[in-house]
Parts: C-alpha cells; structure tokens; sequence
C-alpha cells in the first residue's frame, strides 16, 4: 500500500501537549524513533495547565512526584507548584520537541479508514493529516461544565470560569460570587478574598479539605534537588510510597471512617463560629468525593467580608443573584468554579471508528477502556488517562508514563508482527469493564455521593480501582493474545 505524500502522512500522530501527549513523544524521540507529529490547538502548550490561569491555581500532588521521570530536573519553588510554574515546565519539555510540534492545529474530526488501514485527521483549518496510529492526549479534564443557571444569560458583569480564565482578569474592589467549593474553588476563593470588597460563596455540598502543608523549599533544598539524581530520586519514592499508603484508605472504608474521625475533630477546634462550624461539616463520608487541600481555606471563609451561602441558587438577575429563600445578593462578577464535563466530555464525537462509530456512541451503555486506553471499535487508537485510569490518592504523571510506556510496548510489537492494524478483543474488553465494576463497588467512590467519578448510572468510570502499583504491574508488558491483528 503506497502512503500518502510525507507531508500529509504520519506514522503516529499525537493530540496534545500535556503530560500526557509530551509523555509519549518525549519517550519516542528519547528512543531514536522521530516518526510522528504532536498536535496543539492552542498556540502554546501546557494543557490544563495553560488554560486553568485562576488566581491560585496550583498542584495538589508534591511538584518532585508531579514531574516526568525523564525530565525531573527541574527547580520546584515550593512543595506544591503553582500553575505558572507548570506551564513553564511544560513549555521547557515541548521546546526539546523543536517542529516535531504543530500550534494552532485543532483537530475537527479523526476517522478510521478500513480499506486503507489509516486514521484520517481533520484540522479545523481544513487540512487533512492520516496516520497509522493515533493517540488522543487531550484528557478527560479539559471541557469546562458551565452550570444550568436561570437568568445567568441576563448577568450583565464578567461571567469566569476558572477552567477558560482570561489574563489579566482585574476583580479588585468588587463584589464576587464564587458558585462551588470543589477543586478549583478552594484555591481561587482564598487567592481572591484580599482583593474584593466582598466575597460570597455558593455551596451545594461541604466539602472534606486538610491541611496541605504547603512550604517553600529553601534556596539550599533546591540546589541539593537539582543537582542530586540520588536525592531527588530519593525524595521523590518517598513521596510516592507515602501517598500509595494512603491510597489503602480509599479501598477499605473503615479505615478511612477513623481518619474522618480524626478530621471532624480537627474541624470542630479550628472554626469557632459555630453557625460556620455547621455549615463547612460535612454530611458525605470521607474520600467518597475528592478530598481537598488548602492551608487557607477555612480561615477565609471566617473572614469578615466573606459569606458562606448554602441556600440552593433560584435565578440570577442582571446585576443579582437570589437564592431559593429569597435573598438577593448584589455582584460585579460572577465566578463558576463549577469543573469540567467528564461523562459527557464533547471530544468523545470527534474520534469515529469502525463502520462511523463515533466514541460517545460505543460509550451509550459506559465509558470504558481497556487499560484505560483502548476499546475494540477503533483499531491503532488510544487514549491517555482515558476511563478507570484516574486516581484519588497519587500523582497522575505516574498513571500517564505507564500508559506511554505501554503504547510504546504495543507499537513494537505490532511491528514486530509485520502487521498494520490490530485492536483489542472485545471479549477482553468487556471482561476488563466487568472486573473494574465488580472491584469499584466497595470502594468509597460508591458510597451514596454524586461525583463526576460516577456515571449517570452510579458506576465509577473514572477512577482506577486500586493502588497504582497494581496498575503499573498490569501494564509492565503488552499481552499479545488480547487483541486482534490484520
């Protein structure tokens, strides 16, 4: 079969420029192999890390664990970096990849082609790319959910999510509302308070946060880090093998009910109002959502310009909000710290397989994959951090290197085989989905909390379902008999 013009062709394509797509590439270029092409839609990479720019965002995973072990010289300023600093570790990976990089190629559609045995790419500019393999490193955290609110089309001031946050955004002196208390709000109610005039905060449900323990290093850690591979190795299995401990209390819950013990305690001496105290309890078990950290967070909410509100949203106006018991909040800007569409992330229309298969319908009954990577509907394609490949308890960036570290295993041994397509089986496939299901039910993810962990049908789809080192363990070798070849 003659390919298409060099130009147009490419062995392997990449989407992103994440960790997860510099992952793969910068393991492909470190091993000799140059036959592919990374795909960015913005003009600059960093992923999540480029667009989520709120005021305070930052790392909840330590900055040494949260780094590629290929590239983990890096000078961390603080424990847990800042997304600038990310951003600017991210930029220095993607600069070593040179033109191996296209900016401003936004991918419209990618198709697999049966007779030609190739995935046609589609760029919103038009252009058409193929392939042989392609994988999607764009990740399942990159699609903002923007809640449905009446009347938020009639607010007449900034409307911002912290997920597509514009630069130089100035809220100085104004009156902010900050709809959440996940993720992202924890971090960019406190960076906000000092600066506004007044600062109200939405709450549907309370949320479990500890103490980060955040700290900068000193300029003597640094430089012992960066120069020491022994120490910064070192510290980095240390910091890895002491979150994996603390992973155990994700798959049993009793143990984790005595650490929520533990933390209750910590709440009822640290907040002393006790109409607050009340408030910020609660009523979820613990790890049943995602638990939270910020060595700012409570203090915030005591203080004097800040309101903790838990009555339920009933309309927003042009310069108000009212709740269901009908107080009226007056606002300049308005802040959705509201996270992002998992379950029914958009991207998953793109990516058509066999026979015109988009992946949201192969997904109709549940988001799966196998190995959080592949399903049997769309030979030569992967995702990266793709369902069941998540965690609650350690460092993305290590699910993300196995998962690169397998394609590049899988790649080899297609060519070794002599052959141009192969997919996995679709009875391993399901057998996998089934083994995740039966392992995710007694976990604390199942324990009666809405969460984006969980489908519309209460199952997990998002999270691996136990430690990650029975991930890397599952991954450390590409099982041939598993898939189908042609």
């Amino acid at each position: 079969m003659t390919p298409p013009p060099p130009s147009a062709y490419w062995p392997l394509i990449i989407i992103g420029t994440g960790f997860a797509g510099l992952s793969l590439a910068l393991q492909r270029m470190n091993g000799g192999q140059e036959d592919f092409i990374v795909l960015e839609q913005a003009q600059s990479p960093g992923g999540t890390w480029r667009d989520n720019g709120y005021p305070g965002c930052a790392c909840d995973v330590p900055s040494h664990l949260y780094s590629l072990s290929c590239a983990p010289a890096w000078d961390w300023q603080k424990k847990y970096a800042e997304a600038p600093d990310i951003e600017a570790y991210l930029a220095h990976l993607a600069h070593s990849l040179g033109s191996r990089i296209r900016y401003r190629a936004q991918v419209k559609s990618a198709s697999w082609q049966a007779q030609k045995q190739l995935w046609q790419v589609e760029l919103n500019d038009g252009s058409q790319l193929t392939c042989r393999f392609l994988v999607a490193g764009v990740g399942p955290l990159s699609e903002p959910a923007w809640p449905d609110l009446p009347g938020v089309e009639n607010f007449t001031g900034p409307l911002l999510h912290t997920a597509r946050w514009p630069k130089n955004q100035d809220l100085n002196g104004q009156r902010v509302g900050l709809i959440g208390t996940g993720a992202s709000a924890i971090q960019v109610g406190p960076a906000l308070a000092p600066k506004v005039a007044q600062l109200i905060i939405f709450q549907r449900t309370a949320p479990w946060v500890v103490d980060r323990k955040d700290h900068p290093y000193t300029s003597g850690t640094r430089r012992l880090l960066r120069k020491s591979p022994f120490l910064r190795r070192t510290y980095r299995t240390w910091l890895y093998l002491t979150r994996e401990l603390k992973g155990l209390a994700f798959l049993w819950p009793n143990l984790m009910r005595k650490i929520e013990g533990s933390v209750r305690r910590d709440l009822a001496h640290k907040i002393a109002n006790p109409q607050l105290r009340q408030k910020i309890m609660p009523r979820t078990p613990m790890g049943c959502k995602r638990i939270l950290l910020s060595d700012t967070w409570w203090s915030t909410l005591e203080l004097p310009h800040v309101t903790l509100e838990t009555d339920p949203i009933h309309h927003i106006e042009a310069t108000h909000l009212v709740t269901e018991t009908g107080t009226r909040y007056a606002l300049d800007a308005l802040v959705l710290a509201t996270g992002f569409r998992y379950q029914d992330n958009p991207m998953a229309r793109l990516f058509k397989g066999e026979e015109g298969i988009t992946l949201e319908e192969f997904w109709k009954e549940q988001r799966s994959a196998y190995l959080g990577m592949m399903m049997p509907s769309f030979p030569n394609f992967f995702l990266l951090t793709g369902p069941f490949s998540g965690l609650g308890h350690n460092s993305i960036v290590f699910m993300i290197e196995c998962q690169t570290r397998w394609i590049q295993s899988a790649l080899a041994h297609v060519a070794a085989l002599g052959k141009s397509e192969f997919k996995v089986r679709a009875q391993v496939y399901a057998a996998f989905s089934n083994e995740m299901n039966r392992r995710s039910k007694n976990t604390l993810w199942m324990q009666g909390c809405q969460s984006w962990y969980l489908d519309p049908a209460g199952r997990n789809t998002a999270l691996w379902p136990g430690l990650s080192l029975s991930y890397w363990w599952r991954t450390r070798r590409f099982n041939v008999q598993d898939f189908e070849y042609a």
